[in-house]
C-alpha cells in the first residue's frame, strides 16, 4: 500500500489529540524539540500506515542515470570468461558478495607482477634498453610467462608431494637456455619467445573502455557531490551520494583487472603452458640431454645436490603431467596463491637483491643461480606474511566505501541506525567475516605448516610432566570417540534423509514404484558419496562460502534497488529504530535537514570515500604504467614505456626513500618479531630500485666467429614420385595441438617404443603437397607433367587421393599446426631435400588467412637462420677459401 508522509504531516500537525497520543518526548540529536512535527514510531504506523512512500519517477530516473547505468557499464568491463556461464556467475557472486577477499587476491597479484617488472627493469643499466633478441629480451619473456602461469591453479599432487622439484622444473623451463629439447628442433629460448609473443597477442585488450567506464563513474560521483552540497540538507541527494559511496569499491576492483588482466582464451593458453613444461620434462627424461645440461653447472658449489634434484624431476610419476589446471586469475579460485611469488622471492633472495641493478651483466652466472639457485623448503606452497598488507588494504578500501555511506545515512535525520545505515553495516560485516573465515579455513586445512620454535619447545617441555601427558592422552581419546559418534550420527541422518526423500517422491503416482524407489535411492547414495569424497576446503566452499557470497551479493542488489525506488520510505525505516538515538520521525526534516551539523557529517563521509577512491585509483594507474612494458606486444613501444617508467621512478625516488626510512623503524622490527615467533621462517632480501649500479663484471671472452668468404652457388633438382604410399598409423598420446600456432606440442613419454620424437613427413608425397596447408590454390599456375598425367585418372580416385593426402599431411605432424609444419619440416637434415625445399619453401613464410606466419615478424622461422648451408631459394652454398671452390 502506498502512503504519503506529506499528507500524514498535515494530519498530525492539525490534530492536537494525535500530538498528545503519539508525540515524541525523548532525547533528540541535531534538531530542536517540536511537538507539532515529531512523532513516535508507533504513532507513525497508526497515523500514516504500514505502506511505503515510493519515489516519484523523476527521482527514480535521476538515480538510474546517475548511479545505476554507470555501475552497470563498469560491471560489463569485468574480466569475464567467454562461453563459461557457470564460472562467470560464480565469479560475479564472489566479486560482489566478497569484495574484501576479491580485492586481497587481485592486489596481491598486482604486487607480484610489480616485483617481476622491477627485476626486468633492474636487469640492465639505467640508460640501456637492449634489443629483443638479447638476454634482456629473453628475461622479459620469461618474467611475462611466469606472470601468466601465476593466473593458473597448480596441480595439487605435484605441488604437495614434489615441492622443490616442481619449483625447480618451472625455473628450468623459464630461465634455462642450455637444455636441449627432444620434441622439437627449436631451442628452449626460442620456444619461450614464441610462446610469450603468442600470449601477448592473446591477452585481453580493452583497457581504454575500462578507463572510460570508470571515468563515467567518477563523473557521476562528482555530480552527486556537487548536487548534495549545492542543496545542503536535502535528504534525497544525501542518500544518493551515500549510494555512490557504498559502491565506490566496485570500480576499484574492475580497474585492478586492467593490471591483473585475463587472457582471451584461458584454456588454450593453459595447454600451451603445459606443453612448455612437458617439453622440459621430456628433455630431462632423456639421460643424454640431462647429463649434458648438468655439465653446464659443473662449477656450481652445490652441483651434486642439484643433480639429485634434476634426477628427481626426471623420475617423476606420470601424474606430473598437466602441471596447470584451471584458470584462477582475478580471485576466481579460492585459496589460489600462484607460482610466481615463491619463484620471484627465491631468485631475489639468492641472487638478484645482492647484485642490484645490472644483475644480468654476467648472463651465465645469473642463469645458473636463477635456474638452480636456493629453493625454499616449501617449494611452491609458500605463504608470505606480507600478503596481510594486501588484505589490510582491501579492508581499508571496502571500509572506506561503506564507512562514507554509513556516515551520510546515519547522521542524516532521523539520526540513528536504520534501514540504510544498517544495510551498509550488514554488507560490510558479512564481507569482513568471509575473509576471516576464508583465511582460517586455509590455515587449518592447507598443507603449509608454520614452524613455531617457541611453541614446539613449550609442547616438549609440558610433555615431560605426567599430568600433561595424561591430559593429552585423554583428550585424544575423547576426540576419537567424538569422531566415531559424529560419523555414526551422520550415517543415521543420511539414511533418514534418503528415506524421507524417497517417501516424498513416491507420493507421486507411478507405474513401477519398486523401480522408482531403487532409482531414487541409488542416485541419492551416489550424490552423498560424491559429497563425502570432497576435500574439506571444497566442502567449505560449496556449503558455506558460495551460499553466503550469493546472499551478500543479493543483499547489495536489494540495497541499490531499495534506494532507487524508495522502498526505505516506511515508518520502520525513517524512524531509525534499529539502534542509537532513533525511534521517532520529524516531519519538518524528513525531506530537508536544517541541522547545523549536516555540513560536517556530509563532508567527513564524502572525504572518507573520496580519498580511498582517489589513492586506490592512483596506485592502480601507476602500477599499470610501470608494468605494461612486460605485456606490450610491440617491443619498441615496450622500451619507450620502460624509459618513461624509469623517469617516473627517478622523480619519485626520494618519496620511496622516506618511506623505506620510516619502515626501518616500524615494519622491520615487526618482521624480526615475526621471525622470532615463527610466523616468518627467515627475513627476505628485497630488491630496491636505484639509478646507479655497482655490479659491472668484466665481459666473458667470446670465441671468434669464422670468416665467411664468397661462395659459389650450385643448383640441384630432385624428382619425387607421383604415387602415394600408405603408411601405418600408430596410436599417440600427446599434448593437444594449438591451431594456427608456431608453438609445437610436447610428446609425452607414454607412447609405444617404435615412435620417435621427431615429426614424420611422408617422403612419397610431392613436395608441393608436403608443404600445402590449405586449399586456397588447389593447383599451381604452371602444371608439371606428372600433374597432367594424374589429371587423366578417374575423378573418384583423384578425389580419394587428394583427401588421403590432406589427411596424411595433417596427421603426420603429430598434432602440430599447419603453419608450423610448413615452416619446420621434421625429417632429419640428412633426409631433407638437398636443394633446401621446393623453391625455398623451408624459409618462405606462410601468408594464408587465419594464420600467423611467424611469432617474430621480419625474421626467418629458425632462430639461427637456415639449417645447414641452404639458401632461401634451394641454392646450396659451397664454402671455399681464397676463392677456390669446394669439392
Amino acid at each position: 500500500m502506498r502512503i504519503s508522509f506529506d499528507d500524514c504531516a498535515i494530519k498530525f500537525s492539525n490534530n492536537a489529540t494525535l500530538q498528545h497520543l503519539y508525540g515524541y518526548h525523548g532525547p533528540l540529536v541535531g534538531i530542536k524539540y517540536n511537538q507539532t512535527t515529531q512523532i513516535t514510531r508507533a504513532g507513525c504506523l497508526a497515523v500514516c500506515g504500514t505502506g511505503t512512500d515510493y519515489y516519484t519517477w523523476n527521482d527514480v530516473s535521476s538515480t538510474l542515470t546517475t548511479w545505476i547505468l554507470p555501475v552497470v557499464g563498469t560491471m560489463l568491463q569485468a574480466p569475464f570468461e567467454s562461453n563459461s556461464t557457470r564460472r562467470t556467475l560464480l565469479a560475479l557472486a564472489r566479486w560482489i558478495g566478497s569484495p574484501i577477499a576479491s580485492l586481497s587476491y587481485v592486489l596481491w597479484n598486482i604486487k607480484v607482477s610489480a616485483k617481476a617488472a622491477l627485476m626486468v627493469d633492474m636487469a640492465v643499466k639505467y640508460d640501456e634498453t637492449p634489443d629483443r633478441k638479447t638476454d634482456f629480451g629473453s628475461m622479459r619473456d620469461s618474467m611475462y610467462l611466469l606472470l601468466v602461469m601465476n593466473q593458473y591453479a597448480l596441480k595439487p599432487d605435484v605441488v604437495q608431494y614434489s615441492k622443490k622439484e616442481a619449483e625447480c622444473l618451472l625455473r628450468i623451463a623459464l630461465f634455462s637456455r642450455d637444455l636441449e629439447l627432444t620434441d622439437t628442433n627449436k631451442s628452449l629460448r626460442v620456444m619461450r619467445r614464441i610462446l610469450a609473443r603468442e600470449l601477448r597477442e592473446m591477452r585481453r585488450r580493452g583497457a581504454v573502455p575500462v578507463f572510460v567506464s570508470i571515468g563515467w563513474f567518477l563523473f557521476a560521483f562528482a555530480l552527486s557531490v556537487e548536487g548534495a552540497f549545492n542543496n545542503l540538507g536535502q535528504n534525497t541527494t544525501a542518500h544518493d551520494l551515500a549510494l555512490g559511496c557504498l559502491l565506490a569499491w566496485f570500480p576499484i576492483l574492475i580497474m585492478c583487472s586492467v593490471v591483473d588482466r585475463n587472457p582471451i582464451a584461458a584454456e588454450a593458453i593453459r595447454k600451451k603452458l603445459n606443453a612448455l613444461v612437458d617439453h622440459v620434462r621430456n628433455a630431462l627424461h632423456n639421460e643424454e640431454h640431462r647429463n649434458h645440461f648438468m655439465e653446464t653447472f659443473r662449477d656450481h658449489p652445490e652441483f651434486e645436490k642439484l643433480k639429485i634434484r634434476v634426477d628427481d624431476i626426471a623420475n617423476a610419476e606420470e601424474n606430473a603431467y598437466e602441471f596447470f589446471e584451471d584458470f584462477a586469475g582475478q580471485a576466481r579460485v579460492r585459496w589460489h596463491y600462484g607460482a610466481a611469488h615463491p619463484i620471484l622471492s627465491d631468485i631475489e633472495d639468492c641472487y638478484i637483491a645482492h647484485k642490484g641493478r645490472n644483475w644480468l651483466a654476467d648472463e651465465r652466472d645469473a642463469r645458473m643461480n636463477l635456474v638452480l639457485g636456493t629453493i625454499n623448503a616449501e617449494g611452491l606452497m609458500w605463504f608470505d606474511i606480507r600478503e596481510f598488507w594486501q588484505i589490510a588494504s582491501a579492508v581499508l578500501i571496502v571500509a572506506g566505501s561503506c564507512g562514507g555511506a554509513f556516515a551520510l545515512s546515519y547522521f542524516t535525520p532521523t539520526v540513528g541506525l536504520g534501514c540504510r545505515s544498517g544495510g551498509y553495516t550488514i554488507f560490510f560485516c558479512v564481507a569482513l567475516g568471509l575473509i576471516i573465515v576464508e583465511m582460517t579455513v586455509w590455515l587449518a586445512t592447507s598443507p603449509y605448516q608454520m614452524n613455531v620454535p617457541w611453541l614446539d619447545w613449550i609442547t616438549r617441555r609440558l610433555r615431560t610432566y605426567t599430568v600433561f601427558k595424561t591430559l593429552e592422552d585423554n583428550t585424544q581419546q575423547r576426540w576419537s570417540n567424538l569422531k566415531r559418534t559424529t560419523s555414526s550420527f551422520s550415517f543415521k541422518v543420511e539414511s533418514q534423509f534418503i528415506r524421507l526423500v524417497v517417501w516424498f517422491v513416491l507420493l507421486v503416482p507411478t507405474r513401477n514404484r519398486r523401480a522408482k524407489r531403487a532409482s531414487v535411492k541409488t542416485n541419492l547414495e551416489k550424490a552423498i558419496r560424491r559429497i563425502g569424497a570432497l576435500s574439506t576446503q571444497k566442502k567449505w566452499e560449496r556449503f558455506f562460502f558460495r551460499p553466503i557470497e550469493v546472499f551478500n551479493a543479493t543483499w547489495l542488489v536489494y540495497i541499490v534497488l531499495a534506494q532507487t525506488f524508495g522502498w526505505y520510505k516506511t515508518c520502520d525505516c525513517v524512524t531509525s529504530n534499529w539502534a542509537g538515538k532513533g525511534g521517532y520521525l520529524d516531519f519538518s526534516v524528513q525531506d530537508t535537514s536544517n541541522s547545523v551539523w549536516v555540513l560536517w557529517y556530509w563532508t567527513a563521509g564524502t572525504l572518507m570515500t573520496g580519498l580511498v577512491l582517489l589513492f586506490s585509483m592512483f596506485y592502480i594507474t601507476v602500477e599499470w604504467c610501470q608494468q605494461s612494458f612486460l605485456s606490450t606486444e610491440d617491443y619498441d613501444a615496450a622500451m619507450d614505456g620502460l624509459r618513461m617508467t624509469r623517469d617516473y621512478r627517478l622523480l619519485t625516488y626520494w618519496f620511496r626513500a622516506i618511506f623505506r626510512f620510516v619502515s626501518r623503524f616500524t615494519f622491520d622490527p615487526l618482521e624480526s618479531l615475526g621471525v622470532k615467533l615463527g610466523l616468518i621462517r627467515s627475513r627476505q632480501k628485497t630488491l630496491v630500485w636505484t639509478k646507479g649500479h655497482t655490479y659491472d663484471p668484466e665481459p666473458r671472452e667470446q670465441p671468434p666467429r669464422p670468416t665467411r668468404h664468397e661462395a659459389s652457388p650450385s643448383i640441384e633438382l630432385t624428382m619425387y614420385p607421383d604415387t602415394f604410399r600408405p603408411r601405418e598409423d600408430s596410436a599417440m598420446q600427446e599434448t593437444p595441438a594449438m591451431a594456427h600456432s608456431l608453438f609445437p606440442p610436447a610428446m609425452t613419454t607414454r607412447r609405444p617404443p617404435n615412435e620417435s620424437d621427431a615429426s614424420f613427413t611422408e617422403p612419397t608425397l610431392p613436395i608441393y603437397e608436403q608443404y600445402r596447408t590449405s586449399d586456397e590454390s588447389n593447383r599451381p599456375l604452371v602444371r608439371r607433367p606428372s600433374d597432367v598425367h594424374r589429371s587423366h585418372a578417374a575423378p573418384a580416385d583423384r578425389a580419394r587421393a587428394r583427401g588421403d593426402g590432406r589427411r596424411r599431411s595433417s596427421e603426420i605432424t603429430e598434432g602440430r599446426s599447419s603453419s608450423e609444419y610448413m615452416l619446420f619440416p621434421a625429417s632429419p637434415p640428412a633426409d631433407r631435400p638437398v636443394f633446401g625445399g621446393w623453391l625455398g619453401l623451408s624459409t618462405v613464410q606462410n601468408r594464408q588467412r587465419y594464420q600467423r606466419a611467424n611469432s617474430d615478424p621480419g625474421n626467418p622461422p629458425f632462430e639461427t637462420g637456415i639449417e645447414g648451408d641452404q639458401g632461401g631459394l634451394g641454392i646450396i652454398v659451397d664454402e671455399h677459401v681464397g676463392g677456390q671452390p669446394g669439392p
